[in-house]
């Protein structure tokens, strides 16, 4: 299942009333530079709004909402508000345990790693080693 999101901002201006949306690809942003996109511009781009007109400026002050979010994203709206420090932690956390169940299936014979189970723990530590020794 693919991470996304999609954001509306509904917003007046210069008396009309606005909902301009986009729909996020929140694996292919992650992938990209390790970060979310800022959603703000992501949305201005996707709606032909100009980042220098008075349009773009009223989007921070207009009503957020997210919507058919799918995977991790859905875990991660609190209410009105989407957690992008948890949705980039969570899919970070994920990303390991794939690479390390890959590495498990490999070596070690294991089809379906469980994340509770020591194989896991062992192989999760030995990245957080790796992790400590390569700084960072």
């Amino acid at each position: 299942m693919s991470d996304r999101i999609t954001l509306t901002i509904h917003y007046s201006f210069r008396g009309e009333t606005h909902a301009p949306s986009v729909t996020l690809d929140l694996d292919q942003a992650m992938r990209g530079d390790g970060k979310l996109p800022d959603f703000l511009l992501a949305l201005a781009k996707a709606n032909d709004i100009d980042p220098y007109s008075y349009d773009y400026e009223m989007l921070p002050f207009g009503e957020f909402s997210y919507s058919d979010a799918e995977g991790l994203a859905a875990d991660c709206i609190d209410g009105e508000r989407f957690d992008s420090e948890k949705f980039e932690r969570r899919w970070r956390e994920r990303e390991v345990l794939r690479a390390v169940e890959k590495i498990a299936r490999e070596h070690l014979g294991i089809e379906r790693l469980e994340p509770d189970s020591a194989e896991a723990r062992a192989l999760l530590a030995a990245v957080e080693y790796g992790r400590q020794r390569k700084g960072g």
